[in-house]
């Protein structure tokens, strides 16, 4: 009989080469639920956002045929924080458990194993999409950039604002939408917090629209291209003949864009419903005479962040209004809690470490959701997850993190 020990030593932990990624793919197909594995076009897009040196496997040397059971990779990002900085981010992704080696710690081993490379090349953030709301606030994520789902049927808004006299939003070419929105997205990609940015091999699937890579019964991309922004968007239909249109993308860097390429999207003929993933603080409703001819049907948590290294994420932001606080960090996985004096003068923070008395606590997880700037402390503190000294210390804490514009990453990944 084998013993747990034996059972436990045999999982392997190992970077992956060239012959692993016929399983990485099987593996992941499995694990998500996918109708089928990537195509050969997907993998070569995948393989060429990260190298191997980046992912982290699991085998079992205990079956003989040494089982892939855990898969864990990161993409090289950038992020805007507040003020319009850009800096590196480990977007972590494609995290599975085979489901025959639950409960043996793999996910924690996979984690820590990238935890490690993170640190030591300097990363200050981590960031990812979750599949599931209670696996990662342990490792100290916590969910960041949120969005709302809209709903409208063309040709029933109206927009407040008077149609311009010579319309500048028009249906693009794939030659036109290539060489123009790739600059539009980096423009747009400073206007806010948790932003995004794409490399080539990000754009390079994303301008392919491949059919294969498309949803069920769904058209291909129609781009519509303004000088300040763009929006691309799809037609389904279903096998009943139900059509709906599906908003893929809407970047404007100014509101007159934003404006116009909605009242296009608003104008389509022949679509009785078209939905939108929105960043919860855009103003589309708002511009309408009928608010309630974009409802909200459901709002979603996009993407976490983690604070690998407290103060140099703190220094790396912009603030709103002058703080003085003495704040406790804790954090029950790494050792990246601490006490320190937070001084922030005309939008900058000075962090220094502290022996004074905490005026602030809250842990590593709170503190990487508040970051960004979309969760407020006052909220935490009323769930009971942020302690301060005072009232006036959480106002103020609350005055210094806040936004002028709700972050939105733009990117799933």
């Amino acid at each position: 009989m084998t013993s747990p020990d034996t059972r436990s030593n045999s999982l392997e932990l190992t970077r992956a080469t060239d012959a692993d990624w016929d399983e990485i793919i099987t593996t992941d197909a499995r694990a998500f639920a996918m109708r089928n594995p990537i195509s050969d076009d997907e993998r070569a897009d995948l393989r060429g956002k990260v190298s191997d040196s980046d992912v982290v496997l699991v085998r079992d040397s205990w079956h003989d045929s040494h089982p892939l059971v855990g898969v864990s990779m990161f993409y090289r990002m950038q992020m805007t924080v507040p003020g319009g900085e850009q800096v590196p981010a480990a977007g972590l992704s494609w995290v599975s458990v085979a489901s025959t080696h639950r409960r043996r710690g793999i996910l924690r081993r996979m984690i820590t194993e990238l935890f490690t490379q993170w640190e030591s090349e300097g990363f200050a953030f981590a960031i990812l999409t979750a599949s599931e709301g209670t696996i990662y606030e342990r490792f100290g994520f916590g969910p960041a950039c949120f969005a709302e789902s809209v709903e409208v049927t063309p040709g029933r808004p109206t927009l407040r604002a008077e149609a311009p006299d010579h319309p500048e939003v028009y249906f693009a070419t794939p030659e036109q939408v290539a060489a123009t929105i790739p600059d539009i997205h980096a423009r747009w990609t400073r206007t806010r917090p948790g932003a995004l940015t794409r490399t080539r091999q990000w754009w390079a699937p994303i301008l392919a629209d491949r059919p294969s890579e498309r949803p069920p019964a769904a058209s291909g991309l129609h781009y519509l291209l303004h000088p300040d922004g763009y929006a691309s968007y799809r037609i389904h239909k279903s096998s009943a003949g139900q059509v709906r249109g599906e908003v893929e993308e809407l970047f404007a860097i100014t509101d007159t864009a934003h404006t116009e390429l909605w009242r296009v999207l608003l104008g389509l003929d022949l679509i009785p419903s078209l939905t939108a993933s929105i960043p919860v603080d855009d103003p589309l409703r708002a511009k309408l005479t009928d608010l309630r001819a974009a409802p909200v049907t459901g709002r979603a948590d996009k993407m976490w962040v983690s604070i690998l290294d407290v103060p140099a994420a703190l220094a790396t932001r912009q603030y709103s209004a002058d703080l003085d606080i003495v704040l406790e960090v804790t954090d029950g996985y790494r050792r990246r809690g601490g006490v320190y004096d937070v001084s922030i003068r005309n939008g900058g923070a000075i962090i220094a470490p502290s022996t004074s008395k905490p005026t602030v606590r809250m842990d590593i997880s709170v503190l990487s959701s508040l970051y960004l700037g979309g969760v407020t402390p006052a909220l935490f503190a009323r769930a009971d997850r942020l302690w301060t000294d005072s009232e006036e210390t959480l106002r103020a804490l609350t005055a210094s993190f806040a936004v002028e514009r709700a972050p939105f990453s733009g990117t799933f990944f």
